[in-house]
C-alpha cells in the first residue's frame, strides 16, 4: 500500500509541475494586472533613456511584482526582468556580483542571502534613499520587523515586497470525524497525527529533505521549544536541551508521515496534502492556494488553516516566517537612485493592496481584518508572526552551517545515527565554522 502511495505521489507531483499553483513558490499562475503608479511617485527622472536589468527567482508573487516594476518604472526607464529558479538565481547572482559584473542592476533578495551579499559589499546601502523618500512612499506603513530583516551591520540593503509564515494545514472533516480538536500544542499535534494515521493516508507530512527544507521544520520546532542555533556568544546549541526536545517531537511525528517523507520538500508535501495522502502538514502560506485548485487538488474546500502549535501555553509558535524583496547591485553602472525609485514604484500601497490574491502583503494598511477574514491562511500566518515565529539567521556563514547540521540531522531522523552524540558533533563542526569566520575574537 505504501509503495502504491509513493507511486501516486510521484505521478501527482509531475502533474503539479505543469499545473498553476496560485500562491505557490515554484509554480506560476497569471498574476493580477499591474497597478498604475500613484501620481507624484515617479521621483527624479533619469537623464535620457535607461535600461535596468533585474534578476529574480520566480513564483506567482515575484511575477506580480516584476510586472509592477515594468509597468510603473519612472519615465525614461525600461526594466528587463530575468526570472529563474532559486538555485540558478543564487548561482548567477553570486558569480556576477563577486566578479563586479554590471550585468544586473536590481536583484530579488531574501534576508537569508542578504547577509552574505551585504558583507561582501555586493549591495548598495539604501538608508539615505529611504530617508529621502520616506514620506513620498509612506515607508512608515511597513512594520519595523520587516526593515530589521533587511538590515545588516546597521544599514538597510533591501525593500520588502511580501511575506509568509508557517501554518498548520489540516483536514477539518477528518478531525471532526475522529472527534479531535485542532492541535494547539505539540503534544496534541503528535496525538492527532497518531489518531489520523491509517493505510492510504498518513497522519501528518513534514518537509524533511536534507536541505533548507529540513531546516525550515527544525527551526520551527526549535523556536517553539525555546531554543536557538547559538547563544549570545555564538556558542552552538544544536545539542542543547531545547534542541533535543525539538528533534524528539520531530521523531515522534516522523512515525506518522509517509514512508518517503525524509525526501520531501515543499512540492512533495503540497502534492501529498492535495492528493489526500496526509491529514495534516506544516507548511508556508505560499502553498495554501494549491489546496483549493481543482486542477491539482482532490480536497478542494476541505483544508483549514491554523497558527502553528506551541510547545507550552504562552510559548512561541512552531513557525518560521520569511520575506522577499529587492536590492540594488553595487556593481551596477546605472544611477542607484534610479534603481531605488524603480523598486519603490513597484511596492506602493496600491501595489501591495493588489497582491493579496497571490501573496501576503507587507504594508500595515493592507493587513486588515477584512483581508484576514477572506484569507484564513494569512490570518494564521499573521498570528504566528505575532506569536514569536522566527526568521532564518542572516549571518553569511549560515548556508555552510545549514549544510553541515541538516545533513547530520537527516541521519538522526531516518534512524541512522544517535540523536545526542550526532548533535554534539554538529556543535563542534559549527563552532569550527564560526571560529574560522572570526566570531570568537
Amino acid at each position: 500500500m505504501k509503495k502504491a502511495i509513493a507511486m501516486l505521489l510521484t505521478v501527482a507531483l509531475c502533474l503539479c509541475c505543469f499545473a498553476g499553483c496560485g500562491k505557490t513558490e515554484n509554480n506560476q499562475t497569471a498574476a493580477p494586472a499591474p497597478t498604475a503608479a500613484p501620481a507624484g511617485t515617479d521621483g527624479a527622472a533619469p537623464a535620457g533613456n535607461v535600461t535596468l536589468n533585474m534578476l529574480s527567482h520566480t513564483y506567482a508573487a515575484l511575477t506580480y511584482f516584476a510586472d509592477q516594476m515594468v509597468a510603473n518604472a519612472p519615465d525614461g526607464v525600461t526594466v528587463v526582468p530575468e526570472m529563474t529558479d532559486y538555485t540558478s538565481w543564487q548561482e548567477k547572482m553570486r558569480l556576477n556580483l563577486s566578479s563586479k559584473s554590471n550585468a544586473y542592476d536590481i536583484t530579488y533578495i531574501t534576508p537569508s542571502d542578504l547577509g552574505e551579499f551585504a558583507s561582501n559589499g555586493w549591495l548598495v546601502p539604501l538608508d539615505d534613499y529611504i530617508q529621502k523618500y520616506w514620506d513620498q512612499y509612506n515607508f512608515g506603513d511597513i512594520p519595523q520587523y520587516l526593515w530589521d530583516a533587511y538590515t545588516y551591520d546597521g544599514h538597510i540593503y533591501g525593500i520588502p515586497s511580501h511575506q509568509w509564515a508557517m501554518d498548520l494545514f489540516y483536514r477539518a472533516d477528518l478531525l471532526e470525524e475522529a472527534g479531535i480538536t485542532v492541535p494547539e500544542n505539540l503534544d496534541q499535534l503528535v496525538e492527532a497525527a497518531e489518531a489520523l494515521n491509517q493505510d492510504g493516508r498518513s497522519g501528518i507530512c513534514l518537509t524533511l529533505q536534507a536541505t533548507d527544507m529540513l531546516m525550515v521544520t527544525y527551526q520551527s520546532f526549535l523556536t517553539a521549544c525555546g531554543g536557538w542555533f547559538w547563544d549570545d556568544n555564538y556558542e552552538p546549541q544544536f545539542s542543547s536541551e531545547a534542541s533535543l526536545r525539538a528533534i524528539d517531537y520531530m521523531l515522534k511525528l516522523y512515525q506518522y508521515t509517509p514512508d518517503d517523507c525524509s525526501s520531501y520538500g515543499n512540492n512533495e508535501a503540497t502534492v501529498a496534502m492535495c492528493q489526500d495522502l496526509c491529514a495534516m502538514t506544516m507548511m508556508q502560506t505560499t502553498r495554501s492556494a494549491a489546496m483549493n485548485d481543482p486542477e491539482q487538488s482532490q480536497v478542494v474546500g476541505k483544508i483549514s488553516f491554523a497558527a502553528a502549535p506551541v510547545d507550552t501555553k504562552g510559548g512561541k509558535s512552531a513557525a518560521i516566517w520569511n520575506t522577499a524583496g529587492y536590492s540594488i547591485c553595487a556593481s551596477s553602472t546605472n544611477d542607484p537612485e534610479t534603481s531605488f525609485l524603480t523598486i519603490a514604484n513597484a511596492l506602493t500601497e496600491e501595489a501591495e493592496a493588489g497582491c493579496v490574491s497571490v501573496t501576503m502583503p507587507i504594508r500595515e494598511s493592507a493587513l486588515t481584518d477584512e483581508l484576514f477574514a477572506q484569507y484564513p491562511d494569512y490570518a494564521a500566518a499573521w498570528k504566528a508572526i505575532q506569536n514569536g515565529a522566527t526568521i532564518r539567521p542572516a549571518i553569511p556563514e549560515f548556508a555552510e552551517i545549514m549544510d553541515v547540521s541538516m545533513t547530520a540531522l537527516s541521519t538522526v531522523i531516518t534512524g541512522q545515527a544517535d540523536l545526542e552524540s550526532t548533535m554534539q558533533e554538529v556543535d563542534v563542526e559549527v563552532r569550527d565554522i564560526l571560529d574560522e569566520a572570526g566570531y570568537y575574537g
